[in-house]
Order: structure tokens, then C-alpha cells, then sequence
């Protein structure tokens, strides 16, 4: 049996999704974000971890995920 991960998935996706929203938005009134660019790509790459986390939990009860 494998464990539900459709909760953990959303709530990573959510996160980064704010947690982006929120950098683009200091850098549209100009401040200075240190590794920024790094720091969108690594969102970037938990998105889509989350996204898999999604599509999985779905897979295994045979429902689609939208």
C-alpha cells in the first residue's frame, strides 16, 4: 500500500507557488535579493517534485488528478 501524498503535494506546490510570488514582488520595488535566480530555479524544481507527488498519489487509486 502506498502512502497518500495528494496533502504533501498541494501544500509544496501552494508554498512555493507564495514563496514565489513574494520574491518577483521584491524585485519589482527594487530590492536587492541575493541568489535570487537560484532560489526560482530550486522552486521551480519543487513545483514539479510536487506536481509528481500529485500525479502519483492519484495513479494508485485510479482517479485522475484534475
Amino acid at each position: 500500500m502506498t502512502p497518500d501524498l495528494t496533502l504533501p503535494g498541494a501544500a509544496l506546490i501552494s508554498a512555493c507557488i507564495i514563496a514565489g510570488g513574494i520574491l518577483i514582488g521584491a524585485q519589482m520595488f527594487a530590492l536587492e535579493v541575493p541568489f535570487a535566480p537560484y532560489v526560482m530555479v530550486a522552486l521551480a524544481v519543487l513545483v514539479v517534485l510536487g506536481a509528481v507527488m500529485l500525479v502519483l498519489s492519484c495513479r494508485g487509486r485510479d482517479t485522475s488528478p484534475s
